[in-house]
């Protein structure tokens, strides 16, 4: 996945906005592959972006790629317009 960049061990990072950053963690600290979880609020450098709470991942694509990741988060994030915190916990993928 070419939106994904690497770090200097050469494993791959990955920064997904959704609800609660410790619930979020959690799911994903429980994969093979992963290297390394943070957890806290993320946003994108533009002007008008607004923070989201979010994990940034650590992983080594050779055990698990990224579009495991994306469908795991998407699968366990309520992304859709109804969600009542969406502004808040918005369903987004940063790279």
């Amino acid at each position: 996945m070419s939106s994904v960049f690497e770090n200097s061990n050469n494993r791959k990072v990955l920064g997904l906005g959704g609800r609660c950053h410790w619930c979020t963690e959690a799911v994903f600290k429980s994969l093979n592959g992963i290297s390394n979880v943070r957890q806290g609020w993320i946003k994108s450098k533009f002007a008008h972006d607004t923070y989201s709470e979010a994990v940034v991942l650590e992983f080594d694509k050779s055990i698990i790629p990224a579009q495991v990741l994306l469908e795991i988060h998407l699968r366990t994030h309520s992304s859709t317009s109804q969600h009542k915190f969406r502004s808040k916990c918005r369903s987004a993928v940063y790279f």
